[in-house]
């Protein structure tokens, strides 16, 4: 086999040479050149290439080919290898055509430019294809690791950058939390007989041939993922499940809509109910409505939080995918730029506070408490509604999406995970069983958040029962939340903070911090109490009419002392990256950073409803960012699958580019936002709506008809609590409240 290689890509060279030198002498002894004189050279270079006059040497090569003992199963790659010999020879369209899909070598090695993916469609999309079985091809993903030739050991290098250094020590230079030089990924377009084993002989040969080869670098190389053809994909029995399911919710909600919008029904009959429920112009009009109870500039926080959490998932995962300028990419991290991306997993804990603080300041203005199952399952399927039908989606559509080089080997990771662990995620297990598997990997918010709800819960309700005890018990959670991180990152010699680098980003489910702290509901806690505490105090202040009675100058101190502490907080968490390990120091931080940043968040928020700071609370309480909150739910479950979708599918490096990432974010944004909408739509909102109607002959509070009533008393007004996006406070109905207006 060693032979055979070596021989196969010995003619592959040849010919390329040959053809070249034959054509460029023709043309270079002529002053001009002519269509005329092009046709010469054309006929000279294809009478000079023929085997039996002109180049004895492939007859010398295609013998030895015939005299070497190949198996049974290598026995049809070498005849078509042959074959594709002789038609390079003759510079024939198809064998031409396949060469021309190659990368004849690395480029951009040095700059970390990994992926060196050649030209997929041609590969798979050969005129001829469906008429000649026989000239049927795959394309392969073959990974290479480059190794030094004498086994020395790695110098230390004090300038990178010296350009007279060796080329073999600055590949094999790998600073910390930067892309390995020595690692490539190849992409092949060869005969579907050939062997996995066959093509890695032949590239190990066509590598030594290159630049990279000259100094005698070893390689070793695998073909780790199944090569792809052009045969049509068969879709699943999953695939048809999800059509149809979609299908028969779209039917349903447009028959509904219609018949609400046209015929008179009965205002409280099951029909009416089951009708409204899936009505999207009343699903639609839920979104509008604004609950003014203070704090609106909670709407805009959860949005722009949302659109930031988007441009730091395309960052991570534009970074993931292939790029030309990894090297560019990496010393950015680096500078002082990077101090504002790497710890940007913070905006999460923003959600989490905004969270804690909707539900704690919901259930201490009721007077009557709610059934607290009721409550708890009602917040279960507000959650899982959604997150059900995207995981769904993900097990059975997503693979069928797109294609290319990386397709599979991509997306192949998300589906299985998918297809393995959907039970855990409906369950609110995912982030604590089989986490390297997790369906979705950012969806280990949502389980942490039902299990914060959960316990806050229970705790709010042991409060109005035992006022002291429930104190005391509060005070207890959030002394532990706060020591839990601190001492799990002392005892495993953790990472104060989950930085976002280029290991993390390459593969989360890898990471042992991702898995031991990261996404783990006790070591998050903290944040989510710090809502809980600021929704009591915001409760008690309010209920004294305190409501903008911080005078300017202390409302401009406090927004100006909220923003500082957020982005010193975030900053620190960065310059970890550049430090050495400190223990102590590493879990003092990893205790108080993420409660701190919510204290930020929280004291913002204060600010804007007990203060008379207008412009800003006018910003964030703009009307649009009313409909918008809403969707974020949707948008945060979507939008990596909208990105990874975008970046996978590509057929070649891009460059990685600040406009390019912001302009890619901004179409995720809105594409996610159709998503979130056509999930509240189709599946959040009816399935709640069924849920309240189920239920409410067991809930002991009142429910609000002002939709289906325009003639209702204009002394109250309803506010529907339960529709405050991703972050609902989720009570079982709509409770009825007094106007203040």
């Amino acid at each position: 086999m060693k032979r055979f290689s070596c021989l196969v890509i010995n003619i592959f060279l040849i010919a390329s040479t040959t053809v070249s030198c034959l054509v460029t002498n023709q043309i270079s002894s002529r002053e001009t050149v002519t269509e005329e004189s092009v046709r010469e050279v054309a006929k000279d270079s294809g009478d000079g290439i023929k085997v039996d006059d002109k180049s004895q040497i492939y007859n010398d090569v295609i013998q030895s080919l015939k005299n070497q003992n190949w198996t049974d199963e290598e026995q049809l790659c070498v005849e078509q290898i042959n074959r594709m010999v002789r038609g390079l020879q003759n510079f024939t369209l198809w064998a031409v055509w396949v060469w021309d899909t190659q990368t004849s070598e690395p480029q951009g090695q040095l700059f970390a430019n990994k992926y060196q993916l050649g030209n997929f469609d041609q590969c798979m999309n050969a005129p001829w294809t469906d008429s000649h079985d026989d000239l049927h091809m795959k394309y392969c993903l073959v990974d290479i690791v480059l190794e030094r030739p004498d086994n020395g050991h790695k110098q230390k290098l004090n300038k990178p950058f010296s350009p007279y250094q060796s080329a073999i020590d600055f590949i094999e230079y790998h600073p910390p939390h930067t892309r390995p030089l020595n690692e490539l990924t190849w992409g092949v377009c060869t005969p579907v007989s050939c062997l996995p084993s066959t093509i890695e002989k032949l590239m190990a040969v066509t590598l030594a041939r290159s630049h990279l080869g000259a100094a005698g670098l070893k390689a070793r190389i695998a073909v780790n993922e199944k090569c792809q053809t052009n045969e049509d994909q068969s879709y699943d029995g999953l695939f048809y499940s999800f059509v149809i399911l979609m299908g028969s919710l779209i039917s349903i909600c447009l028959v509904c809509t219609y018949y609400n919008c046209t015929k008179q029904i009965e205002s409280n009959s099951a029909s009416s109910h089951l009708i409204r429920a899936f009505c999207m112009k009343e699903n639609a009009s839920d979104l509008l409505k604004m609950r003014k109870d203070g704090s609106e500039v909670i709407y805009g926080i959860k949005w722009l939080t949302m659109c930031l959490i988007v441009v730091d998932h395309q960052i991570g995962i534009g970074n993931a995918g292939p790029i030309s300028n990894g090297l560019t990419s990496d010393n950015i991290i680096q500078s002082f730029l990077g101090l504002f991306i790497l710890h940007d997993d913070l905006f999460v804990d923003t959600f989490f506070l905004l969270s804690g603080f909707l539900t704690i300041s919901t259930f201490a203005s009721l007077k009557k408490l709610p059934n607290p199952f009721i409550v708890i399952l009602r917040r279960y399927i507000r959650l899982v509604a959604a997150l059900s039908v995207v995981v769904f989606y993900v097990s059975a559509v997503y693979p069928y999406t797109g294609t290319g080089p990386l397709w599979n080997k991509a997306i192949a990771a998300e589906t299985e995970a998918c297809r393995k662990n959907w039970w855990l995620n409906l369950l609110m297990i995912s982030n604590y069983v089989d986490t390297e598997n997790i369906c979705i990997v950012i969806s280990w918010y949502i389980p942490c958040d039902f299990h914060f709800f959960l316990v806050t819960i229970i705790g709010f309700f042991l409060y109005k029962k035992y006022p002291k005890i429930g104190v005391i018990t509060g005070g207890v959670l959030f002394v532990v939340a706060l020591l839990i991180p601190g001492i799990m990152t002392y005892m495993y010699q953790l990472a104060a903070v989950q930085l976002f680098t280029i290991e993390f980003v390459m593969n989360p489910r890898a990471n042992e911090d991702f898995h031991l702290l990261y996404i783990k509901s006790h070591a998050r806690f903290a944040s989510y109490l710090v809502g809980v505490f600021g929704g009591f105090i915001f409760v008690k202040y309010k209920a004294e009419g305190k409501l903008s009675t911080i005078s300017k100058k202390w409302s401009a101190f406090g927004t100006i002392a909220a923003l500082a502490l957020m982005l010193a907080v975030m900053m620190y968490g960065s310059t970890f990256i550049w430090r050495d390990y400190q223990p102590l120091e590493s879990a003092i931080y990893a205790a108080f950073n993420r409660p701190v940043w919510a204290f930020g968040v929280g004291l913002l928020v204060m600010c804007c409803s007990f203060g008379q700071l207008q412009i800003v609370k006018s910003l964030l309480s703009w009307y649009p960012f009313v409909p918008l909150s809403r969707l974020t739910y949707g948008l945060y479950l979507t939008h990596t699958i909208i990105i990874m979708r975008n970046v996978f599918v590509t057929r070649n490096p891009r460059h990685n580019d600040y406009f390019e990432i912001l302009s890619s974010s901004a179409g995720t944004v809105f594409w996610g936002s159709i998503s979130a909408l056509l999930l509240w739509l189709l599946v959040e909102a009816p399935v709640n709506k069924l849920f309240t109607f189920l239920i409410s002959s067991k809930i002991n509070i009142e429910t609000v008809e002002e939709n289906q009533h325009p003639t209702q008393s204009n002394n109250s007004t309803s506010v529907e609590i339960s529709n405050t996006g991703h972050l609902r406070d989720n009570l079982p109905t709509r409770i009825h409240f007094t106007s203040k207006i």
